[in-house]
């Protein structure tokens, strides 16, 4: 018996950076003013673009759907979902948690799709995905000149 999916999900948006689309970004409710300025930008730009937002689901990720806006925070806080762009080629970070920055597990705890992390005998998945994580938020960081 396998405790979940033993990989990591495709990046959708790093695929569609991956076809030189010209405007590619990723965004969060949570942070609705940066939303709306990059629906704007990805309207407006000359060719494709592709706007890639999180999107909560109480009855599929199992929480309480009051919580919505603070799910798809908490994404953002721990970089499991990080709020950048990419306009012909060039990344730029949105959002950088800095001091805010959560441990991915905070995320994790409030959604019981997640409860088998929680057994004793697999406490160490959640250790490899932080450590995921970290690392995709590094590589992006580089990306973005930082």
């Amino acid at each position: 018996l396998i405790p979940g999916k033993p990989t990591y999900k495709k990046d959708l948006t790093e695929i569609m950076i991956a076809h030189d689309i010209p405007y590619v970004a990723q965004a969060s409710p949570s942070h609705w003013n940066d939303l709306i300025t990059k629906a704007k930008k990805a309207f407006e730009v000359e060719g494709p673009a592709f706007l890639n937002v999180i999107s909560p689901c109480p009855t599929g990720w199992y929480y309480d759907a009051k919580d919505t806006i603070e799910i798809a925070r908490e994404a953002v806080l721990s970089c499991i979902w990080p709020l950048y762009e990419v306009e012909n080629g060039n990344y730029k970070l949105s959002f950088d948690p800095k001091d805010k920055k959560i441990p991915v597990e905070e995320w994790l705890k409030k959604q019981r799709r997640f409860k088998h992390l929680f057994f004793p005998q697999n406490r160490h998945l959640i250790e490899k995905i932080q450590s995921h994580v970290d690392e995709k938020w590094n590589k992006l960081r580089e990306k973005c000149g930082l």
